[in-house]
């Protein structure tokens, strides 16, 4: 089960902070293992210590290593809790106030920093040879470059942006999960989960800070992302397209298609030949410059061609059903309220007046359900149970069930709020009092309610009496239950069993509804 939003967001940041805490405890410890190493080495070439400690005089562990390192990760991490947690939801919100701008503003600036504090107080050291090519000392030096701090600012921009592209395409997966229900989105939701999480922890246990070390490297990053969106936004808005449609027969489909793969490899080496001479020839480039942009600009163009694809479909098929779902509610009112002034108007004839005040309160209650609750998408349960109870009283009004007419009702009450589909259990009583009621013949109706914590049981079971009169509206008796069908494939699919059993004598229908 995929977690709730601020779950994911929570469990999210521990991530991501116990990624960078391994990634710093990494490195340090990689750096104190290189400069014993290093000691060793040159204890080993017969150096003097005197002459080892004084080059390395210069060189703190803990200003020049320590320090550095992990207040490059904080300032870093920072960052991207920034842009995250706050600066991005704004951007989504459209709100590009001051506020916002001074936010992003930060969040560059943090960036520098970082870049800052590594290079400025970072210093490597080597050994120092004489010409001979025999080790005699250690050299320290610092890489800081003004140049460095504008490119990995940039690299770290780039990152923190990649990473947002990607966790808001699991929110979105994730929250189209939660109303659609669609395996393959789980599955998708889970994929990029487990992608995501193996790249950073691969980067945490084997990676390095990014270090962009000329304007060589930074052209060829950028390349390298403006490539592969130039190829998601061709083959979305082009290719997929057109090769889908494209060719009457399968076996055209498959010619066009595999000429359209030598076309692009084809294209692929042009842009290698583009760039061979800034390469300085190395073929060992193409992997990164071509094959690598490849796979995510097509991976990611075919993901979102199919739930694009997908979900319109999806808002298709929703409109339709509510459109249907809106004709179908529409046939409830005048059908019932047909029934319901027959029975009052034979009451009317045969008793008192105090009885007729009494149905006539019990409809008004049943109409006012019909007005304020019937066009809702979900009702409370124990309004359906409300307008079950005044229905049956007013059909009770009209027998006596002391002559051979036996009506047994057994309706839980709900114990919590449980919503459902309105009038989709009406219909089911109303059919049995209708087809279940001879005043010439024995005659019974058996009505039972009950649930549990995630389902619903009822079960109708009645007389039946197929050659009794028909009355006006007897051409018209399957229009309810014909309706509760549709409805319950439209609104519970996979969710409802509706068990019917007919036999000369009897009608039972048995509905089990999982409303959670």
């Amino acid at each position: 089960m995929l977690l709730s939003h601020q779950k994911t967001r929570l469990y999210e940041f521990i991530f991501i902070f116990l990624a960078v805490a391994l990634y710093v405890v990494r490195r340090l410890l990689g750096y104190a293992h290189a400069f014993d190493a290093a000691v060793w080495v040159a204890e080993s070439s017969n150096v003097p210590n005197e002459a080892i400690w004084s080059d390395l005089a210069g060189y703190n562990q803990y200003l020049n290593t320590i320090f550095p390192t992990i207040g490059a990760a904080v300032l870093f991490v920072s960052a991207w809790v920034l842009f995250h947690f706050v600066v991005f939801p704004k951007i989504k919100k459209e709100d590009f106030g001051a506020n916002t701008i001074l936010l992003s503003g930060s969040v560059v600036l943090l960036l520098v920093l970082s870049s800052f504090v590594f290079h400025y107080f970072k210093l490597y050291w080597s050994y120092h040879f004489d010409e001979a090519g025999k080790i005699v000392g250690f050299l320290v030096y610092s890489s800081f470059r003004k140049l460095f701090m504008v490119t990995n600012t940039f690299a770290g921009i780039a990152l923190i942006g990649i990473y947002e592209l990607i966790a808001q395409v699991y929110y979105y997966t994730e929250q189209t999960y939660q109303e659609q229900k669609q395996t393959k989105l789980r599955i998708l939701a889970y994929s990029i989960l487990f992608f995501t999480m193996s790249g950073i922890l691969y980067a945490a246990i084997f990676g390095d800070i990014p270090e962009i070390q000329s304007n060589r490297g930074l052209v060829f990053a950028v390349f390298i992302i403006l490539f592969s969106l130039f190829i998601h936004w061709a083959f979305f808005e082009k290719i997929i397209p057109f090769f889908r449609d494209f060719g009457s027969s399968l076996f055209e489909k498959y010619i066009f298609r595999v000429f359209g793969i030598l076309v692009y490899l084809f294209i692929g080496i042009l842009v290698y030949g583009f760039f061979r001479n800034f390469l300085h020839g190395n073929p060992a480039y193409f992997i990164p410059l071509f094959i690598a942009p490849s796979i995510y600009g097509i991976g990611s163009a075919f993901i979102r061609w199919f739930f694009f694809v997908e979900n319109q479909q999806l808002h298709t098929k929703y409109f339709n059903q509510a459109a249907e779902l809106s004709t179908l509610r529409s046939q409830i009112n005048p059908h019932f309220l047909f029934n319901a002034l027959n029975t009052l108007y034979a009451v009317a004839l045969n008793e008192n007046a105090e009885k007729t005040a009494n149905g006539v309160q019990k409809l008004g209650d049943m109409m006012r359900f019909m007005l304020h609750e019937n066009h809702q998408e979900r009702i409370p349960l124990s309004k359906e149970v409300e307008y079950l109870q005044n229905f049956i009283e007013i059909q009770r009004m009209r027998l006596d069930e002391s002559q051979n007419i036996e009506i047994r009702v057994n309706l839980q009450e709900p114990d919590r709020e449980v919503y459902i589909a309105p009038m989709l259990l009406n219909p089911f009583v109303e059919n049995a009092f209708k087809h279940g009621i001879s005043f010439r013949k024995p005659s019974w109706i058996y009505i039972t309610l009950t649930m549990d914590a995630q389902k619903i049981y009822f079960k109708v079971h009645n007389s039946l009496h197929p050659d009794q009169e028909k009355d006006l509206e007897q051409d018209s008796s399957g229009v309810g239950l014909e309706n509760v069908k549709k409805r319950l494939e439209l609104i519970y699919p996979n969710r409802y069993t509706l068990e019917i059993q007919v036999s000369e004598q009897d009608y039972f229908a048995s509905l089990v509804l999982n409303y959670w």
